[in-house]
């Protein structure tokens, strides 16, 4: 299979899932290529997923209190917090060593992923986790409160979050590999909390998380870290070519502009349901 390796760098949260909505649907029509995108945020942003509701999720006056932006994901998934991290994504249709269900794509994805944070110094395991549907559609439970199967730990503390859609033969899988905060933040913006049982959530997501600068010795930057992961999908799918790119092109450009404006822009969309 050939790829495309897109670095978006920082991008506004609307930005950041309208790429990866344009490229899925430019996947679907075939006329883009199968990429893996890493990006990052230009603020620190809560995201919850296409299924949650946004009001039971987060407080939204203490969102603005600590300048957090908010978008709703297309993929599942649950409340996570992006700030200073690596986000990746793989868009890709469902074949060859990607065919089969949720679980299978996550396995193969995050061995590639863990072979990207070797070369980077660090060892992580595969989570034995296997969180039901229902368990992932429960109020004010974040995303690195818990772990699914074939996600990606270190020293059973969660280093990366991801999240799946399928749509048309095609899948669009994206996550947040935390680079220098763990999440312990995400508990000033959960609704409902006691402030004691804001602390203990606090000290539960510290506990629970880790970035990779809280691992390595030296400190990597975001590039260092693409460089890492790029290399780790190029190494462990070995028969499979990959072509550095810049930018998307206009026609996904053209997509992404619209995406932006008739939804993730848009408080119908992002605070629905």
């Amino acid at each position: 299979m050939k790829w495309r390796i897109l670095n978006s760098g920082k991008c506004g949260s609307a930005e950041n899932m309208a790429i990866d909505e344009a490229i899925l649907s430019g996947i679907i029509k075939g006329t883009s290529l199968p990429t893996i995108r890493f990006y990052d945020w230009q603020s620190s942003t809560a995201s919850c997923g296409y299924n949650q509701i946004a009001e039971k999720e987060v407080d939204f006056a203490a969102l603005q209190k600590f300048g957090f932006g908010f978008v709703r994901r297309p993929t599942g998934g649950r409340l996570v917090l992006h700030d200073h991290e690596v986000t990746y994504a793989v868009i890709v249709p469902i074949s060859g060593k990607l065919d089969g269900n949720v679980t299978e794509s996550y396995s193969e994805i995050s061995r590639a992923l863990a072979t990207g944070l070797k070369i980077l110094g660090i060892e992580v395991e595969l989570e034995k986790g296997n969180l039901s549907s229902a368990h992932q559609r429960q109020e004010a439970n974040p995303c690195f409160a818990s772990s699914s199967r074939y996600e990606l730990a270190y020293r059973n503390k969660k280093i990366v979050g991801s999240a799946q859609v399928r749509k048309s033969g095609v899948l669009l899988q994206h996550g947040s590999i935390l680079l220098n905060y763990n999440q312990s933040k995400l508990a000033n913006i959960i609704p409902g909390l006691s402030e004691a049982e804001r602390n203990r959530l606090s000290n539960y997501l510290a506990n629970k998380t880790i970035a990779i600068n809280e691992i390595l010795e030296q400190p990597a930057s975001y590039e260092d870290a693409v460089l890492a992961l790029t290399a780790g999908f190029e190494k462990t799918w070995l028969f499979d070519t990959f072509a550095a790119c810049k930018d998307i092109d206009i026609d996904e450009r053209n997509e992404v502009l619209r995406l932006m404006n008739s939804k993730y822009l848009t408080d119908e969309w992002n605070k629905r349901k």
